[in-house]
């Protein structure tokens, strides 16, 4: 709140001496008035927090409009404000904890589809990549589709055995790219039937 955006009655080449005269003011065309102009009345500032995922959620780019108005003589000047993403979001799954039942014959490359993060954030912020804990086991393959959303599976590298082991417990973690890093985990649990 309070942040500068930029100088408005320069942008409009308004001159300070003719601001008094000129009466410049902002109207929004949203409920919330995101936008107020400074004490000063020349200086765009922030009045209240944004918060891009709520207002454009993934829309890009996210762009705020509104007007100035100036009188003597009468003039509506049309503003754009573009809203940047920060990395405010870590990556989530829908589960944080996903059970899987896997048969001690199934063969070795056999391949499990797990259930992907989100990350609400846009560009560079969002979700960018998959670890899973280090296993002998399991490996992870990461598949982009077209859209670009990342689908990660499991896959099984050598052939379970009950009788040694009954269950595996994994972490799958979600990566985001941001500065710094912000991530997701979901537990994995496998149980090796009969």
């Amino acid at each position: 709140r309070g942040s500068l955006v930029g100088p408005l009655a320069r942008d409009l080449g308004l001159s300070p001496a003719e601001l008094p005269a000129r009466k410049l003011r902002i109207v929004s065309g949203d409920e919330k008035q995101y936008f107020t102009l400074g004490e000063d009345n020349k200086n765009l500032r922030v009045n209240e927090r944004i918060d891009r995922e709520s207002v454009c959620e993934a829309v890009s780019p996210c762009v705020l409009s509104l007007e100035a108005v100036v009188e003597n003589p009468f003039n509506i000047f049309h503003v754009s404000v573009t809203i940047q993403d920060i990395n405010d979001n870590a990556p989530q799954f829908d589960r944080e904890f996903v059970a899987i039942e896997m048969i001690e014959s199934t063969p070795p490359g056999a391949r499990f589809l797990l259930s992907s993060g989100r990350d609400p954030d846009i560009g560079a912020n969002s979700l960018q990549n998959y670890q899973l804990t280090p296993n002998p086991l399991f490996s992870l393959v990461v598949r982009e589709s077209p859209d670009g959303t990342k689908q990660p599976e499991l896959v099984l590298e050598k052939s379970l055995d009950r009788e040694k082991q009954r269950s595996h417990h994994l972490i799958l973690t979600a990566v985001d790219g941001g500065d710094p890093v912000r991530s997701g985990t979901a537990q994995i649990k496998i149980n090796v039937t009969d």
